[in-house]
């Protein structure tokens, strides 16, 4: 190999690892600094919880939109405005078309997948022997930027107490 394919070669690789290592700080730091929001989830099918490390999720949130919002009004937006309450519980208010929001909304990003609305993530990791803590999630809960971008953290129950193994 060539000293020039060389440079080249260590030149992209210090990009791309540079990229990568980026990526991951945003996510830490959206971890930690984002406001909590609390999505209400839809029934998952409970055959996801049987494979052992990881349960499928739907959110209330987002089968509420799909059925109550115009397909011309998705299609211009990339964000919901939310509205949380004091548990931190969200509920939809409207397609974000660009307008100021009021001082109790905040956005919350969404993308289109095979004409679905998905919001955060639609899998939750967790420890294989965990199922049985996991399956009376009933609230999803994200860490929103105040650009509306997402990262589920966590599962809560019926009474919003944080589900987690003993182990962790």
């Amino acid at each position: 190999m060539k000293k020039r394919d060389t440079i080249i070669l260590a030149t992209a690789s210090l990009i791309f690892f540079a990229v990568f290592n980026y990526s991951i700080a945003q996510r830490e730091t959206l971890r930690r600094n984002g406001a909590i929001m609390l999505l209400e989830l839809a029934p998952v099918d409970p055959r996801s919880l049987m494979q052992g490390d990881y349960m499928s999720l739907r959110y209330r949130l987002a089968d509420e939109v799909q059925s109550n919002v115009a397909e011309n009004d998705l299609a211009q937006s990339e964000a919901l405005v939310i509205r949380v309450d004091a548990r931190d519980v969200a509920s939809f208010v409207r397609v974000h078309k660009g307008e100021r929001l009021a001082e109790d909304e905040r956005l919350l990003r969404y993308r289109r997948r095979e004409d679905e609305i998905k919001l955060a993530s639609d899998a939750y990791f967790f420890q294989e022997g965990d199922a049985d803590i996991y399956s009376t999630a009933r609230f999803g809960e994200l860490r929103v930027a105040s650009d509306g971008t997402s990262l589920l953290v966590n599962l809560r129950d019926e009474n919003l107490n944080r589900l987690q193994s003993p182990t962790r």
